[in-house]
């Protein structure tokens, strides 16, 4: 079997190694000059934030996050990329007035948790209890993806640099993708393009509730002392690298596919960092940079073939939760690709009531 996986996110990648592993000839197109993926831009928490508020089917994608990224930094190290720098820190979380409901949760799922206060892991932290969630780990995007690269060509899987895909046409029993670089023929598409995916969607007639939402974060420098864990706050979170680096996020700008940083983001999120880790107070940044999530109204993504078009994949709509999730989320679609039962329940991330066809006559058959 043939696929084009349209997407070179953490969620495309990965999906192009499940299907190579299961015997397919992949070809990865690759947008990052024009659509680029927001795997480069987020905070690398592989835990959701806020674990507790979050329905079944994400917790379902997200739960062992922290263990199937460290099998996939030994392969990337092993096919010589960098190490991804998955790092089991922990997470400390001012929770409010949640603490009976995280617990709650972490006594469903079997994670360790309890509350504690801020103070006794750090005395710069507020004589406050806070949730503390010891399994949970972070990794470094830009290797990570870096690493991914070199993973999937030692792997046999082709890398197509594209500006953008102007057409996903059914010919023939198959399908043919379309860009500025010429055609591929192929048995079967996926769109893994955040929210970039809503375009390819609409050109083919069908709509999704996908909606752009830009997130900016801000870098630290080493030299400082960084926080001994992940914090989090409804305000924001701060992330220490195992470098001596520490990221600040992120902000939310609904509807907005502007990828340039702003002077207003940067003031929010030092504001948020200092209070959340005042060691970071009058320290400058070193770097400020922004990225577009694919947001919807529900919280969990979609995963599943387009209705009425056999052939046509999609693996989209996972929001802030498309690293965490990215390993679990790929083994579902290339199983259901390749026509496989998944280890997890593939209906509650189906298209069927997500999709509508504005015009029969554009819809794929």
């Amino acid at each position: 079997m043939r696929a084009v996986v349209i997407g070179a996110g953490v969620v495309g990648m990965l999906s192009a190694l499940a299907l190579r592993e299961r015997g397919y000839h992949v070809t990865v197109l690759d947008m990052a000059t024009a659509r680029p993926p927001a795997s480069w831009a987020g905070g690398g928490i592989l835990s959701a934030l806020f674990p507790w508020r979050y329905p079944a089917p994400l917790t379902a994608l997200t739960q062992d996050a922290v263990p199937r990224y460290t099998q996939l930094a030994a392969r990337i190290l092993a096919a010589g990329g960098p190490d991804p720098e998955v790092y089991t820190c922990g997470m400390l979380v001012d929770a409010g007035g949640e603490h009976d409901a995280a617990l709650a949760w972490a006594a469903r799922h079997g994670k360790p948790a309890d509350y504690r206060s801020a103070s006794q892991v750090a005395p710069v932290l507020p004589d406050a209890p806070w949730i503390w969630l010891p399994e949970v780990g972070t990794v470094r995007n830009s290797r990570l993806l870096k690493g991914l690269h070199c993973l999937l060509a030692r792997e046999g899987v082709s890398r197509a640099p594209s500006a953008a895909v102007s057409a996903i046409v059914p010919e023939q029993g198959a399908w043919r993708v379309s860009s500025a670089e010429g055609a591929i023929m192929t048995d079967q598409v996926l769109i893994a393009a955040g929210a970039w995916s809503a375009e390819l969607l609409a050109d083919a007639g069908l709509q999704l509730g996908l909606q752009p939402v830009q997130g900016e974060m801000l870098l630290y420098p080493p030299g400082l002392a960084p926080p001994p864990c992940v914090l989090l706050s409804d305000a924001g979170y701060v992330i220490p690298r195992r470098d001596g680096h520490v990221l600040a996020g992120s902000t939310l700008r609904h509807g907005s596919q502007d990828q340039r940083p702003t002077a207003g983001a940067a003031q929010q999120l030092r504001a948020m960092a200092e209070t959340l880790w005042p060691p970071l107070k009058d320290t400058t940044p070193v770097a400020h940079w922004a990225g577009i999530r694919p947001g919807s109204a529900r919280q969990w993504p979609w995963l599943g073939e387009v209705p009425d078009a056999p052939g046509l994949f999609l693996a989209t709509g996972h929001y802030r939760n498309g690293l965490v999730s990215a390993p679990a989320s790929a083994e579902l679609i290339a199983c259901l690709m390749a026509g496989k039962r998944p280890s997890i329940d593939p209906r509650p991330y189906a298209l069927s009531s997500a999709l509508s066809a504005p015009s029969s006559s554009s819809s794929p058959p």
